[in-house]
């Protein structure tokens, strides 16, 4: 037989008034935690709306993972800080859909952007992309008459227009100098929506430190380096949606070693013996610009005198030069547009 007791003393219960309090007070807790952080509501003060795009005629032609591109022009033209300020908003992309939340206003232009790359995917317009070193920039007076300026914003570029006539003559002034050499040999073919890269440069090694490393052998040893030294264009163009007019992203970027300085430290535990190792002295150019210019036209952007840390065609390493080379380089945008090719 058991017996059960009950304590109905005051103390008794105060207690267990304490842990039903307590129980109380945990379970609220973690309901408002589950609440924000699971399935609070969007704010919408703004009016944002929710919709969708089918890209899926674009990346189907340009191939996977193009979807990128449709974000980053949409990012470009509407401005990274309308995505992350006071507004909440979202943009993703799949290979099939773009999503977007945000205003009625900022949504129109979005649907914009994405009838360019979707309109007419399956025959895309194209765009001749070259590029030139010119040892002097004196080829700007050959070729002045027939070239007009347009505005760039980056100090020491210029660019301007010409019809597509008048491009066959400039390229015909540039490959004869000897002074002109082409990043490559010849033009770069670029898509509607995609961007065109274009790279050339060469990798340079030195005695980056000295020190004693016994897995390579007894006594002090020279470490080896090497410094990637070259340059990367990326064009990436696109076609108003009436056909009229092009807009292209133009990014370079351009590493060179000036020279090498050299550092001496004593070697160990021999008098007057000294080691020798070397630091790159690097020179880099960033050049980011957006220009809009007729579809009947071919664009050239003069970029100044800068490095060109390309080989010629003579690929054998040579020593660095006591002044460090300076080249105009030239970008010749040329659209191909499907009705006149």
């Amino acid at each position: 037989m058991e017996l059960f007791y009950e304590d109905h003393s005051p103390s008794a219960m105060f207690r267990a008034a304490c842990v039903c309090c307590r129980v109380a007070v945990l379970m609220a807790w973690s309901v408002s935690l589950w609440a924000a952080d699971g399935v609070g509501e969007i704010p919408s003060d703004a009016g944002q709306v929710w919709k969708t795009y089918d890209i899926s005629p674009f990346v189907q032609q340009a191939g996977a993972g193009s979807q990128k591109h449709v974000v980053d022009w949409v990012l470009q033209e509407t401005g990274y800080g309308s995505w992350h300020g006071d507004t909440v908003a979202a943009l993703s992309a799949t290979p099939t859909v773009l999503r977007c939340f945000h205003t009625p206003a900022m949504q129109a232009r979005v649907e914009e952007i994405v009838a360019r790359f979707v309109e007419d995917a399956d025959l895309p317009h194209r765009f001749s992309v070259r590029v030139f070193g010119v040892g002097s920039p004196s080829w700007r007076s050959d070729a002045h008459a027939i070239m007009q300026p347009i505005p760039a914003v980056t100090p020491g570029v210029q660019a301007w227009i010409l019809s597509r006539e008048e491009a066959v003559v400039l390229f015909a002034t540039l490959v004869r100098r000897s002074d002109c050499q082409q990043l490559p040999t010849g033009p770069v073919q670029a898509a509607n929506g995609l961007p065109a890269m274009l790279a050339g440069g060469c990798k340079k090694s030195y005695v980056q430190d000295v020190g004693l490393r016994p897995e390579l052998g007894p006594g002090w040893q020279m470490l080896g380096g090497s410094c990637d030294e070259g340059i990367a264009l990326d064009v990436h163009p696109l076609m108003l949606r009436d056909e009229a007019g092009v807009e292209a992203v133009v990014r370079l970027r351009i590493d060179q070693v000036e020279r090498m300085v050299p550092v001496v430290v004593g070697g160990p535990n021999q008098k007057n013996s000294q080691l020798q190792f070397e630091v790159p002295q690097m020179s880099a150019v960033r050049i980011g610009e957006r220009f809009r210019w007729p579809a009947t036209k071919a664009l050239v952007i003069g970029m100044g005198l800068v490095p060109w840390p390309v080989p010629g065609q003579n690929a054998a390493a040579v020593p660095l030069p006591s002044t460090p080379r300076r080249t105009d380089v030239v970008v010749v945008v040329e659209p191909r547009l499907r009705s006149a090719q």
